[in-house]
């Protein structure tokens, strides 16, 4: 299906292709652009939210951002009469890797004498199998660090037909890649490690022990499905909801409304995901500065997977097209890489049975999924937003692709000296440790539950003693913890439960309605607070954090995390202290999760699935999916 190259009709649309090709146009009638401009970023500049709460039109704008050699600088467009606003210098900062610096770096490597010459103490007389893989380098403070644009450069051994490029690593061998000046700055060496022996490849070659084809299990609407889709506008059940692909965020998910009684119930004004931490537990010059902001460094949008019907999403599924701007302002078509699909899980919505007379009533669950998988070097993120006919959103993601492996001599942990080799992780097939590591995902979720003005209720669950004179002794009630202004929510040891309410509504019941946030992982970071990754990725040290609304606050670890030094996004945004209390407000939920590697990990990653969910509570005056039909199972 189409989602992309039609005129917009909603506020929220992304830019079309020729509407990228207008914003880049303009800059460069205006001089702001010439042949060498790298575009970082074409995007709508969004209506402001009153303005699309009211159904007001609005002209259309692109914000743009763009990068001269390391220089940036950003610029608004009107769409309609080509008028630049800027472009306004983004002094300090870096911005997220470009696809031909990856290029770029990785041949400027295998030219390099100095790792030829690694190559060849390896055994290596040519380099036609050999793949490099551009990696950024975070920020350690350190004077090779400063007033540079760095990749770190690993390679991997490719020969003998693979499933990834990603299996056989050149161990301790890296260059380092100064981007402005375009030369190799060195090359370390740590030492010969052998590489581990392939190919990594999922066939009856490499495993005749593949078990029979099963038999295919379907799901199928033979009367048709019960999705709308109309430009970027998903309607379903009571669902309706605006979805756009974002280069940076992915998925973005706008104006998710509960129509009931002839209204549509505002929930969630905007969600998307933020940003992704994934920091590697192995301290060795190889692997140290392996600390990732895989959002802001890398983009889940730009880097999402065209989908595969039958095994990435049903075949039923519609599969959506997404235009966004390549690195050189002009559009980029990316070929289906949404998917929209309804399934049935097998589970009951709701059910009750009655011994005393035999009778049942239940119906099935059914629940519309959006999908996109973005694929990171290595990793790749199912991200699911899913719509129940309980009133509920759930984002669940499940990791896959492979660990990250480092080289090394063992090939069994029965070797003299495999003990000292996994110290930072488990053997995972021979000559491969996969290195412990984290992965945090901060989501921004722009609640507006029955309108903007929300406040945020947290209570923690306390045990009591019993009172009435009953032998029973002790129970527990919920106990309000007052949080007026903005924060980090930590909830310590004790059970807590979080809600967004709206104050100036109450139900028939005399309920304020609200949204309960649960975290389903919601680890946080066991690194110290003054190390230099968890100074830029500090979102991570709280599993919740609640802000007051500002349009410009939409990233949990600054705008520009790439070599950054740390302090930016929430934690200078909850420095103002403003009030949440009745007001219009955000909260930033961390999908946190350990990864302690095992060899059932290899040599693909079985799908770990995460989740976080947006529950009603006191929304409705009884059950929501109560009103489905019993015909609804034929």
């Amino acid at each position: 299906m189409a989602f992309c190259g039609a005129a917009a009709a909603h506020p929220l649309d992304p830019l079309t292709g020729p509407e990228i090709e207008a914003a880049v146009a303009a800059l460069r009638a205006a001089g702001a652009a010439g042949e060498g401009t790298r575009f970082i970023a074409v995007d709508l500049a969004e209506p402001s939210k009153a303005v699309v709460l009211a159904g007001r039109s609005a002209p259309r704008r692109a914000h743009v951002v763009l990068r001269r050699g390391t220089a940036m600088a950003e610029a608004e467009v009107d769409l309609a009469s080509g008028r630049v606003d800027g472009p306004r210098a983004i002094t300090d900062a870096q911005s997220g890797v470009l696809l031909e610096e990856w290029e770029t770096a990785a041949k400027l490597t295998m030219a390099h004498p100095d790792w030829q010459a690694a190559m060849r103490r390896r055994g290596y007389t040519s380099f036609g199998t050999l793949f490099c893989s551009p990696l950024t380098v975070g920020w350690f403070e350190t004077a090779e660090e400063r007033g540079r644009r760095l990749l770190r450069v690993p390679c991997y051994e490719t020969a003998g037909g693979r499933t990834t490029v990603h299996g056989r690593p050149i161990e301790g061998l890296f260059a380092i890649v100064d981007l402005g000046e375009q030369r190799v700055l060195r090359v370390v060496d740590t030492g010969v490690v052998p590489v581990r022996e392939g190919p990594d490849r999922v066939d009856e070659a490499v495993f005749p022990d593949l078990r029979p084809a099963m038999k295919p299990v379907l799901q199928a609407a033979p009367q048709g499905g019960n999705v709308r889709i109309e430009g970027h506008q998903v309607t379903w059940d009571h669902w309706r909801f605006h979805l756009r692909l974002d280069r940076r965020f992915g998925p973005v998910i706008s104006l998710a409304r509960w129509a009931e009684g002839g209204r549509d119930r505002m929930v969630l004004y905007r969600g998307h995901a933020s940003e992704m931490f994934v920091p590697y537990m192995d301290a060795s010059e190889a692997w140290y500065f392996r600390s990732y902001m895989d959002i802001g460094e890398y983009g889940f949008g730009g880097l999402s997977s065209a989908l595969q019907a039958g095994s990435d999403c049903p075949a039923h599924a519609a599969f959506l097209d997404a235009t966004l701007p390549a690195d050189d302002g002009t559009p980029l078509d990316l070929p289906g890489v949404l998917c929209v699909f309804e399934r049935n899980t097998g589970n009951p919505a709701w059910r009750h049975a009655e011994i005393v007379d035999q009778t049942h009533e239940g119906r099935p669950e059914v629940e519309l999924v959006v999908r996109s998988i973005p694929t990171i070097g290595n990793y790749d993120y199912v991200v699911d937003w899913v719509f129940t006919a309980r009133g509920e959103i759930r984002i669940d993601v499940g990791a896959t692709g492979m660990d990250a492996v480092k080289g090394v001599a063992a090939r069994s942990m029965a070797e003299p000296g495999a003990a000292a080799e996994v110290m930072t992780g488990m053997l995972i097939a021979p000559g491969a440790v996969g290195v412990w590591h984290d992965h945090y995902i901060s989501f921004r979720l722009d609640l507006d539950i029955d309108g903007p003005a929300n406040s945020f209720l947290r209570e923690r669950l306390a045990p009591r003693a019993a009172q009435g004179g009953t032998p029973r002794r002790s129970l527990w009630v919920p106990e309000r913890i007052a949080m007026p202004v903005e924060g980090a929510v930590e909830p310590g040891h004790g059970p807590e439960i979080w809600r967004v309410v709206n104050p100036g509504v109450t139900t028939s019941l005399g309920h304020n309605p609200g949204y309960e946030i649960i975290l389903g992982h919601g680890a946080v970071s066991l690194l110290d607070p003054e190390d230099t990754p968890q100074r830029r990725a500090a979102f991570t040290g709280a599993p919740l954090w609640v802000t007051a609304y500002d349009a410009a606050e939409t990233h949990a670890a600054g705008a520009w995390p790439n070599q950054a030094r740390g302090g930016d996004g929430l934690p200078r945004f909850v420095s103002r202290g403003r009030s949440i209390d009745n007001a219009d407000l955000v909260v930033w939920a961390t999908m946190g999760f350990h990864h302690l590697t095992r060899p059932e990990d290899w040599p693909v990653l079985p799908t770990k699935w995460h989740r976080i969910e947006l529950k009603p509570y006191g929304f409705f005056t009884r059950n929501p999916a109560i009103t489905l039909r019993r015909d609804f199972q034929k």
